[in-house]
């Protein structure tokens, strides 16, 4: 009897020990991580910093990303994927290599202006892989919701190399266990500038290429990239009208076909919002492509770099309604594609809907070519993320502070039960 009673009691610890560990770690499961633009190590999806003459871009050297992180998190990581910047010698950026620096602030106010939490250069960082770092949360970084705002900043500095021409572009991407945001102009494309090695750009990207002998579509099977581009935002109740812009999608072809025409909502001037020492120019239906959508494939580097079918994007709604942009931007021209509920006049709007029901939306591109930079313009309240993803599917499980201290307490619990117990049934002659 006495040694049923002991081993009841032994099981009942141990059982409480194991759901202690499986609590801590389900609460951990539980979190949400997020990347922008995605997740993904090999599908060459990626915000990018380009500076100087040569790309004609419509973004500066500094990229400002919003991080808000629960408040109820005590800590919290941030991650940059391919945070070097040396094409030469490693992956998905392009032009010479150049120094960047990241800065994490402290931003409630969410106006760039907070004191910084950390500060690293390009070359701390890691090429093609991850570079994470972990942060206690700070009570100065609440907003009026209780959550804390952080903004993470990649700002380009100067040339590696002195004799190098200045012109840099730099590809990431950004992770953190809360959302990350953009609401600022921003460039994103599909970098890819090494062929030849397991290791090169286009070697990620197909993963069955064979260019020994030239390069056809069967090198293409297994792609990582298929041309499609997403962001998601949130849209109020009351929504009318949804204005988008777009900046240098280079529509028209190098055979001519599908060539951008002239807007007809879009006035044919320098918007007001355009930063003055961009390469930005006024939208039309002269701004020549560069590169061409879709481009001359008559090499191997050009066939594997292009996606066919013309560049556009779509805006899709929470229940499933679809409004396409058939005829975005040209060479380094802002264009503006309006959605309405109050007119169908096309000297106003792109398209009429008959209602923006409140919910999450999604502008997804559609035929964009490897290596072409697309800008858009977020306007309130389009503050765009990218992709959501349970936490364990981003990071490894292991446990964190907290996690530890609960295990560690099981485990004395357990302990103390045990000699307990067994004291007693000696004391009893068991």
């Amino acid at each position: 009897m006495r040694r049923v009673y002991k081993n009841s009691i032994n099981i009942l610890l141990f059982a409480l020990l194991f759901l202690l560990v499986s609590f801590s770690f389900t609460n951990r499961s539980e979190a949400l991580m997020s990347c922008m633009p995605t997740c993904s190590t090999t599908d060459a999806r990626f915000l990018i910093v380009v500076v100087g003459p040569g790309f004609q871009t419509l973004t500066t050297d500094t990229l400002n990303l919003r991080i808000i992180i629960p408040g109820d998190q005590t800590e919290f990581t941030v991650g940059i994927f391919d945070g070097d910047s040396d094409r030469f010698l490693f992956n998905w950026d392009t032009g010479a290599p150049f120094l960047y620096r990241y800065t994490l602030k402290i931003d409630p106010d969410e106006d760039n202006l907070g004191p910084s939490v950390f500060e690293d250069l390009s070359t701390n960082f890691a090429n093609n892989a991850w570079t994470d770092y972990t942060f206690p949360t700070s009570d100065l970084a609440r907003n009026a919701d209780g959550d804390f705002v952080y903004t993470l900043t990649a700002k380009a500095l100067e040339p590696l190399n002195p004799a190098a021409p200045f012109v840099t572009g730099n590809s990431i991407k950004v992770r953190a266990s809360g959302l990350v945001q953009i609401d600022e102009i921003f460039s994103f494309v599909s970098e890819a500038t090494t062929i030849g090695s397991p290791g090169a750009d286009l070697n990620i990207i197909y993963p069955n290429l064979d260019d020994s002998d030239g390069v056809g579509p069967e090198d293409k099977v297994g792609a990582t990239y298929d041309g499609s581009f997403c962001f998601f935002f949130d849209l109020p109740e009351d929504t009318v009208e949804a204005d988008f812009w777009d900046g240098d999608a280079d529509r028209g072809n190098f055979d001519g076909t599908n060539p951008d025409t002239d807007d007809p909502n879009t006035p044919n001037t320098i918007p007001s919002f355009a930063p003055p020492e961009t390469d930005v120019v006024a939208e039309g239906d002269t701004n020549t492509p560069q590169p061409f959508d879709d481009k001359d494939p008559n090499s191997d580097f050009n066939f594997l770099t292009l996606v066919e079918g013309t560049v556009s994007y779509s805006l899709i709604f929470p229940d499933g309604q679809v409004v396409r942009n058939d005829n975005p931007s040209a060479n380094r021209e802002w264009e503006l594609f309006r959605v309405s509920t109050l007119t169908d006049d096309p000297s106003r709007v792109d398209a009429m809907v008959d209602q923006f029901p409140a919910g999450e939306y999604q502008i997804c591109f559609e035929g964009l070519d490897i290596n072409n930079f697309v800008s858009l313009r977020p306007l309130a309240p389009f503050i765009l993320r990218g992709e959501v993803l349970p936490e364990e599917e981003i990071f490894t499980a292991v446990p964190t502070i907290s996690e530890w201290g609960l295990i560690s307490l099981a485990a004395a619990i357990a302990i103390i039960g045990i000699f307990t117990v067994r004291r007693r049934n000696a004391n009893l002659g068991g």
